[in-house]
């Protein structure tokens, strides 16, 4: 599901149409899922959770560590504002009110296709796997067509995009049991940087399937197909047929401990 992915050598276009009908109704059931679970934890999102009072609003809230926790986070948003971004490194307290609403987006990249013609830039998302950040003015994909110069630049709302991909990452760094938690649930939750947006940290949660990326030649027909210069990669069947349950994993350990096969 990035730059690497397998490629499925075996596939054919007839076999690839039907596997991209089949991916975008797992990912739409998929996506509904993990959006009920995010609603339904909305509030361990709240980011007075981890900067305390230094989030703007008439409450008072005495978080431990609060002081510490915004230091790191005024000292990643300076690491990452300048490029690509052009921001002010500076974060001035109160930080806005942000939020709890999460907002997801398809992790995607640029992928390089070998043609007959030559070498052709092809946008790939993968659509078991999505950004998780506090909603904004900007998705991911506009973000990434401001940074191309293709819309036209909001300074707020990209400071906006980068300041919460921050918090988020922090968010999830303070408190690692909703790492567990969705694990639990069967996804998985990754840090994951993008060469377009710099060192910028980007929280992706994945189903607990792959997609894969067919060989350039399917991808540049199919993208010819769909008229533009995009792809979405397509579920890897073998595994589903794979899937592992963490539960049962840790009761087989168990049952293992006690000289019994589950």
């Amino acid at each position: 599901m990035d730059q690497s992915a397998a490629p499925a050598s075996a596939l054919n276009v007839e076999q690839l149409l039907q596997l991209h009908s089949l991916t975008k109704d797992v990912a739409k059931l998929c996506q509904t899922q993990l959006r009920t679970y995010l609603d339904t934890v909305a509030m361990l999102f709240r980011p007075r959770r981890t900067l305390g009072d230094s989030i703007e609003g008439s409450e008072r809230e005495s978080i431990a560590n609060a002081d510490r926790n915004v230091a790191e986070l005024r000292e990643l948003f300076r690491g990452v504002a300048l490029r690509p971004f052009d921001l002010r490194p500076e974060l001035s307290l109160p930080i806005e009110s942000i939020s709890t609403q999460i907002q997801l987006n398809e992790w995607e990249y640029q992928h390089t296709a070998k043609t007959e013609r030559g070498w052709q830039n092809i946008k790939v998302t993968a659509p078991l796997t999505w950004v998780v950040n506090f909603s904004s003015a900007y998705s991911l994909s506009i973000l990434r067509q401001v940074l191309a110069g293709k819309e036209e630049r909001n300074p707020d709302a990209v400071r906006a995009f980068v300041l919460r991909s921050c918090l988020m990452h922090l968010h999830f760094t303070k408190f690692p049991g909703l790492v567990d938690l969705f694990g639990g649930l069967r996804y998985r939750v990754e840090v994951r940087k993008s060469p377009e947006l710099g060192d910028l940290p980007l929280v992706t949660i994945s189903a607990p399937f792959a997609t894969i990326r067919p060989p350039d030649q399917l991808v540049t027909v199919a993208s010819g197909l769909a008229g533009g210069t995009s792809f979405a990669e397509v579920l890897d069947l073998d595994s589903v047929r794979r899937i592992r349950d963490p539960l049962r994993d840790e009761i087989a350990a168990v049952f293992k401990n006690h000289g019994q096969e589950l």
